[in-house]
């Protein structure tokens, strides 16, 4: 009997163990399946902010409709390469009516003290006084271009030369005048003052109403500013386009850059100089290696994607003129590096946790698992930098 209960005892023991020996095992097993790990390493890590932005010139003029106009030749196309001064386009106007109309009065005028005033020529008096009028007008813009030549030059932006341009050209306008004024006094002398006030001040009149036209003309022919290729053209012949709808936008191919808008956020941390590249995956285009150029002083209301409206920044990053072959308006992935470090500790970005407003890691520490507190440095979006409280080595948990 006695026999027979320590075998059931022994029995019992033996079953006893290998229920815990199967439960150890299992047990030690969905731990290995449960977690994975991975050591603590030194690497390279940078911290990129990345926005979609476009290739565009630097030099853009865009021509818009005040509205009121009737298109009346288009001389360009849209890939059209053109020079600066290059018409581009004219509008429909009155003004080569309306001049020949200030010529029949001043013709009028000639009759008339012709008749009034005999041995005087006043059709030359009129051509010596036309004349005096569009110096008097050239010399108060050349007094002006020498007033800002003399700011330039005391600030050492222009070199002497480009002064003494300047002087000379005022000192040439006056010189004529002063000619034309002589040769005007002889033509009427022998005239009474008040028959040369009365002709001075119609004649004046004429000559100022000629000289708004002239000017006015400027504004029915939309010329090239400068040397580029026609990019948009929103008009046909005959047309009068919507108040401020472009009719045209003209770019410099050969002064490329990159556009985008960042958020304020991340455009305050932004600064000039720094370190950036491209991408367009679906072109296969990769640059790096490029430079932010400059960074907008103002934040403007844009829309995102979700019809958000969100406060941005435009920033410009430079193109090298070896990347002319780049088409103006494609859309690239831009990644600005905000800052990078060299050969420091490194763990996957999901081995960090935050409790208690703190950082912390699981370190598998003599196969038994501890949560360590860490302070953390940059951050990319796949690894963290770990400034203190882990060790090169160091195995933890990642899932």
């Amino acid at each position: 009997m006695m026999k027979n209960r320590k075998r059931i005892i022994i029995g019992l023991i033996l079953i006893l163990s290998s229920i815990g020996i199967y439960y150890a095992y299992t047990n030690m097993v969905s731990t290995e399946e449960a977690y994975t790990s991975t050591a603590v390493f030194r690497g390279n890590i940078s911290n990129v902010f990345i926005e979609s932005g476009e290739i565009l010139s630097d030099n853009i003029n865009g021509y818009f409709s005040d509205g009121m106009k009737k298109i009346k030749s288009i001389h360009v196309e849209v890939g059209e390469f053109v020079e600066a001064g290059d018409t581009l386009l004219e509008y429909e106007s009155t003004i080569d009516l309306e001049i020949e109309k200030v010529n029949q009065e001043i013709k009028s005028l000639e009759s008339a003290f012709n008749e009034a005033v005999k041995g005087v020529d006043f059709e030359t008096v009129n051509s010596v006084r036309l004349e005096i009028a569009g110096i008097r007008n050239n010399l108060a813009l050349a007094e002006e271009a020498l007033e800002r030549s003399q700011k330039l030059y005391a600030e050492g932006v222009i070199a002497k030369s480009e002064l003494d341009s300047a002087e000379l050209s005022v000192t040439q306008l006056r010189n004529q005048i002063a000619l034309l004024n002589n040769q005007y006094n002889l033509l009427v002398k022998g005239v009474s003052s008040d028959v040369k006030q009365q002709y001075e001040a119609q004649i004046e009149s004429l000559a100022v109403t000629l000289d708004i036209l002239e000017k006015s003309r400027s504004n029915y022919v939309v010329q090239a500013n400068f040397d580029g290729i026609i990019t948009e053209l929103n008009a046909f012949v005959g047309s009068i386009p919507m108040a401020g709808t472009m009719v045209l936008e003209l770019q410099d191919p050969s002064n490329k850059s990159v556009y985008a808008d960042f958020l304020v956020d991340e455009a305050v941390r932004i600064k000039k100089n720094m370190p950036a590249s491209i991408e367009n995956k679906d072109l296969e285009l990769f640059i790096e290696k490029l430079n932010v150029t400059k960074i907008y002083p103002k934040a403007v209301s844009k829309v995102s994607e979700l019809g958000v409206v969100q406060k941005r920044v435009t920033v410009t990053v430079g193109l090298p003129d070896t990347f002319d072959q780049l088409v103006l308006g494609t859309n690239v992935d831009v990644e600005i590096t905000i800052e990078e470090k060299e050969d420091v500790l490194l763990v996957p970005e999901n081995a960090v946790f935050e409790k208690n407003r703190q950082y912390y890691v699981t370190v598998v520490e003599n196969g038994q698992m501890v949560d360590k507190q860490i302070v953390k440095g940059l951050e990319d979006s796949d690894y963290i930098e770990i400034i203190s409280g882990l060790n090169e080595g160091d195995m933890v948990l990642t899932d």
